[in-house]
């Protein structure tokens, strides 16, 4: 593995959580010497990419991480097209709207639209990876990828129990998988947070690929099968003017 890599590797580990460690743990995490690990983050540090704590040691990512990520984000212009979509989405059906990014093998929320009160509205998920067997947004992004990608991650996956309700046998997920490519869309009933049920739908590029994904999220007492066929065609309706709109940028 190279520098590059083992670099990257690095500010990867500290964009999940806890999101601040030590080099201990750091290099460990990587599999790499301690003295290799240094090395990198002293680099990164002179540039301002990693911060070290000046009492406790340890490392964290530093702002210009959050500036690279807006340029990014006005490159695609996500946000720029993203927010009044999904701001009506929530003034319409008065839920939580967000949408996540496909990045790697995993799932991260990148944009949030709630209303005071609502599901999620004071749990700041954005940036959090979401497990593939869980959550909407992270199992439809799944579904969408490459056979052999999906055979990859579910090989290799690490099940995570959140809820009785969530899927941890990969030959039940690959089927779940296949049904949301056929259906086009995922409504997740209580398997990622008890009390609550999401549904996303994809975001098509210009190439027909998908790598971003537009989900709601409400209380599931909240919830009806009329709701939920409104719901899902708010969404699909307001992921098409989002990959139109998408298709005439970057």
């Amino acid at each position: 593995m190279s520098s590059v890599e083992k670099a990257i590797l690095l500010l990867k580990r500290l964009g999940e959580p806890p999101f601040e460690m030590s080099l201990t743990d750091l290099a460990n995490e990587i599999e790499m010497g301690k003295s290799g690990a240094f090395k990198l983050l002293s680099v990164m540090k002179n540039q301002n990419i990693v911060i070290q704590d000046v009492s406790s040691r340890k490392y964290h990512l530093g702002p210009i991480m959050l500036r690279l990520g807006n340029v990014y984000s006005k490159f695609k212009g996500i946000s720029e097209i993203a927010e009044p979509i999904m701001a009506h989405i929530t003034n319409t059906t008065g839920e939580t709207t967000y949408i996540s990014l496909w990045e790697g093998d995993r799932a991260y929320p990148a944009y949030k639209h709630s209303r005071p009160g609502g599901i999620y509205d004071y749990n700041d998920f954005i940036g959090k990876s979401v497990p593939v067997n869980s959550g909407a947004s992270a199992m439809l992004l799944c579904a969408y990828q490459p056979p052999d990608v999906i055979d990859r991650i579910l090989a290799t996956l690490v099940p995570e129990k959140r809820t009785p309700y969530t899927v941890t046998d990969p030959e039940t997920l690959e089927k779940q998988f296949k049904k949301i490519r056929e259906q086009g869309y995922v409504i997740e009933d209580e398997v990622f947070s008890l009390g609550v049920i999401s549904v996303a739908v994809p975001i098509f590029d210009r190439s027909n690929i998908v790598w971003a994904c537009l989900s709601l999220a409400a209380n599931k007492s909240d919830s009806s099968e009329d709701r939920l066929r409104n719901w899902t065609q708010v969404l699909k309706d307001g992921a098409e003017e989002l990959s139109y709109k998408l298709q005439f940028r970057h």
